[in-house]
């Protein structure tokens, strides 16, 4: 059963590592934004994966290429950004992660690269499309927007 088709209340917890330039350049609206600004681009993706992380799903880790390397500080609790240094791939850091964490929850890695899929399979992650994170995405906005209907429903009556 996939992790998308399970109750969301686990007792293990859920990680989707995602490669961050892969869905960039998958998604047409990123991919324009990208060519004209890619700082922006990059900034969009986070805000998107933000939500995801924040609806309680998955606990989101976004993986890119490029910079001097490192980890982008965020608050205790949201979504950790990822910069691969010179020497190494997203692709590199994402399996190291899935290899680290093996059996400690589940794990899904979002890429385009069928390649990169069969890797963290073989490591037993999930491999998942770009086009299932959009689907995702969407899933998780509707969950947090009844949940907010629900809640104001309650606080009116």
């Amino acid at each position: 059963m996939s992790p998308a088709a399970r109750p969301n209340k686990e007792a293990a917890p859920r990680y989707l590592l995602v490669d961050g330039h892969s869905i960039i350049h998958s998604w047409p609206e990123l991919r324009s934004l990208h060519t004209r600004q890619p700082a922006q681009a990059r900034r969009e993706l986070i805000r998107r994966m933000s939500d995801l992380h924040d609806s309680g799903r998955w606990r989101v880790t976004l993986v890119f290429d490029g910079r001097a390397g490192g980890k982008e500080e965020t608050p205790q609790d949201s979504l950790a950004i990822l910069y691969a240094s010179g020497d190494q791939t997203a692709d590199s850091i994402i399996e190291r992660i899935v290899q680290a964490h093996a059996g400690k929850g589940e794990i899904g890695v979002v890429t385009a690269d069928h390649a990169e899929i069969t890797a963290v399979e073989s490591f037993g992650a999930f491999g998942f499309s770009p086009d299932w994170l959009r689907d995702e995405l969407r899933v998780a906005g509707q969950e947090v927007a009844d949940s907010l209907e629900t809640y104001r429903r309650k606080k009116l009556t």
